[in-house]
């Protein structure tokens, strides 16, 4: 199970990390729903696909045919209609990235946003593929963090300039502290 819960409060570096782990891949899905399709692609390599959960179908497509534009957020299956378009047009491995599933929970309640990160998550898991999903640590109530958590295999942290590894089941790496600086490598073997 390659796919990681990346927790941790705004301006931690969460979004660096995303980019600087999803521009080695050749496809890349990227699921917004905190930035518009034009600052996301500010951030990934051009050839990749963008679902836009952010901009309530006003947002202006960058890409003709890479870029998906949600109207209307709050219905979670419009999403996961858009990710299963995607993954027609695809040949190949890919890394999935939701950030994040916060921008989400502002309009819906936990256990539909739980529904729809599971139907992901099935996708993910049959195409053998990689995901990253973010979180806004503290954003939500507990019970709702931690019913996400037990969906995930790997959860990692990010504060005051350290990842902490909460869970993983890649025997390579100690529930821990470790530098930011580690990130991308630790995360690129947790994914493998």
């Amino acid at each position: 199970m390659s796919y990681i819960l990346l927790s941790g409060y705004p301006g931690t570096g969460k979004c660096k990390i995303l980019q600087e782990i999803s521009n080695d891949f050749e496809n890349i899905i990227w699921i917004t729903t905190t930035y518009s399709i034009k600052n996301v692609r500010k951030m990934i390599k051009k050839n990749s696909w963008v679902i836009d959960a952010f901009s309530w179908g006003m947002g202006e497509a960058q890409d003709k045919e890479r870029d998906l534009i949600i109207p209307n957020p709050t219905n979670l299956n419009e999403i996961s209609l858009s990710f299963s378009e995607v993954l027609e047009k695809i040949n190949g491995d890919y890394i999935l990235i939701l950030n994040s599933i916060s921008g989400l929970a502002i309009y819906q309640p936990p256990p539909k946003i739980i529904n729809l990160l599971r139907t992901i998550l099935i996708k993910v898991e049959k195409d053998d593929a990689k995901a990253i999903f973010t979180l806004v640590k503290g954003a939500h109530e507990i019970a709702f963090e931690i019913s996400l958590m037990m969906l995930f295999p790997h959860i990692i942290e990010i504060e005051n300039e350290k990842m902490k590894i909460l869970k993983s089941n890649n025997s390579e790496f100690e529930k821990g502290v470790y530098g930011i600086e580690r990130a991308k490598e630790i995360l690129t073997k947790i994914l493998s």
